[in-house]
């Protein structure tokens, strides 16, 4: 029995990769890794009651040679009784089309064969067939370009319904495993050429640090890929704690975040808080760079607007932080106040508390805002909301009125905040524009004894 067959089953034990009569589709592209994997698949079969189906993709790049590996994998698939799906490509014209690297389009185009073929067979796993020396060459890849520890993380082991049962084998234990079984396989010519990024590390760097600084380099570094893989997973968690405290309101395209306590929060943990906000609203932000997250954090702390890619975009007003994606669009938000009973309004991150009681708030609760108003003069119960056209206020007490555009711009505040003030009202009467300004009308003339009192605060998670 081989070393890379024990090692392989013993990291589909480790991860919990398969069950019993799972369905998984797998990449074979006729090299070693994928030749191997679906004939280790292919072992399991019968223990596990495995479904498996190949899919194989041609990108349509390398002529004659491409249709010799396509025709490879299907006698394979068609002796190892495997169902085979073969896709065409024209990968080099995808990647001029959308400005990205041939490289970068095949992998575009591989994975969305993948998923297809996942849905059309209602299987459970893509199984892919990166090894050992793909962790090292990806580390060095992502160190070289300024990767973060997530990055330094390397390939994980599952992500999602991916499984990667060869990550811990050697490729010398790939090649070691197919002789053992007398299995053929097809060499990729592309794979000695230098026109990739990955190809140059494979071939040059990684026999370099094996020969000239550590025979054991490849393999320490995917050793320390797995210890940099369990502390960021930790730090994640950290953060995923921190995000569920500090999120206000969560909509189907929008997070909102309280921001002075993010700001409160670590920078180690606010650009992974910033990151996971924006997963909860799309699965996919690889486009997302520590100078877009950092982007975000400055605006956090001192207001303003930022674009993100992806269709991302950040907001920040009355201290809430917005991760948006899609076009924003303001909406009416309204809150009816009642005696002694706190609302919090998620819109302006504010708790109100409406009393006729002059008393002290809980000691624990700090920074608190106090407005008094004359209670006889309220027919309506108040509400909160946000602005209204045609909105006015009464500026003084010959009833003269301004409207609240007006005082916006007086008062310099900015567009992209107004929708999150909060206008107190009694019916159509304007009581107050907290924090802006009050109606002169509901001031109180002189301590009756029938004051109303406002209470605000922000939500405290200290």
């Amino acid at each position: 029995m081989s070393g890379m067959y024990i090692k392989a089953v013993n990291t589909v034990k480790k991860y919990n990769m398969l069950f019993k009569g799972a369905k998984v589709v797998t990449g074979v592209s006729g090299g070693a890794d994928s030749t191997a994997l679906l004939l280790f698949l292919c072992s399991l079969r019968e223990s596990y009651n495995l479904e498996i189906y190949a899919v194989h993709v041609h990108h349509g790049i390398r002529g004659e040679e491409a249709d010799r590996d396509m025709h490879f994998v299907e006698d394979l698939c068609k002796k190892m009784n495997v169902e085979c799906t073969v896709k065409h490509h024209d990968v080099i014209g995808i990647s001029k089309e959308r400005g990205i690297s041939e490289e970068e389009a095949g992998r575009m185009v591989r994975y969305k064969d993948f998923r297809e073929e996942l849905e059309k067979r209602s299987a459970d796993f893509i199984a892919v067939a990166h090894n050992m020396n793909d962790q090292a060459e990806t580390v060095i890849m992502r160190l070289c370009r300024g990767s973060g520890l997530t990055g330094m993380a390397g390939i994980r082991p599952v992500r999602g319904n991916i499984i990667r049962p060869l990550i811990d084998c050697f490729r010398s234990e790939i090649e070691e495993y197919l002789a053992f079984n007398n299995q053929e396989y097809i060499n990729d010519s592309t794979n000695f050429k230098e026109d990739y990024t990955r190809n140059r590390i494979r071939l040059n760097v990684i026999p370099y640090l094996s020969s000239q600084i550590n025979r054991c380099a490849m393999e320490n570094i995917a050793k320390s890929a797995v210890l940099l893989r369990e502390e960021d997973d930790y730090l994640n968690s950290l953060a995923l704690e921190k995000l569920n405290e500090i999120t206000v309101k969560k909509e189907k395209s929008t997070i909102s975040l309280n921001a002075v306590n993010l700001c409160k929060i670590d920078k180690v943990l606010q650009r992974r808080i910033i990151r996971l906000g924006l997963l909860t609203i799309k699965k996919d932000i690889k486009d997302i760079s520590l100078n877009h997250v950092d982007s975000v954090l400055k605006i956090a702390g001192k207001g303003g607007h930022s674009d993100l890619p992806s269709g991302f975009s950040a907001d920040m007003s009355c201290g809430i932080l917005k991760l948006h994606l899609g076009k924003v669009q303001s909406h009416d938000f309204s809150y009816k106040l009642e005696f002694d009973k706190p609302v919090f309004v998620a819109e302006c991150g504010l708790y109100f508390l409406m009393t006729k009681n002059a008393q002290k708030l809980d000691e624990k609760i700090n920074n608190v805002y106090t407005k008094v108003f004359d209670c006889d003069k309220i027919s309506i119960n108040p509400e909160i909301r946000n602005r209204r056209n045609g909105d006015k206020i009464i500026i003084n007490k010959n009833g003269s009125t301004k409207k609240l555009k007006d005082i916006f711009i007086d008062k310099k505040i900015p567009k992209d905040e107004r929708d999150g003030i909060a206008v107190i009202v009694s019916g159509n009467d304007i009581i107050s524009i907290w924090g802006v300004r009050d109606s002169a009308y509901f001031l109180p003339e002189s301590r009756m004894g029938n004051e109303l009192f406002i209470y605000a605060w922000r939500k405290n998670y200290d």
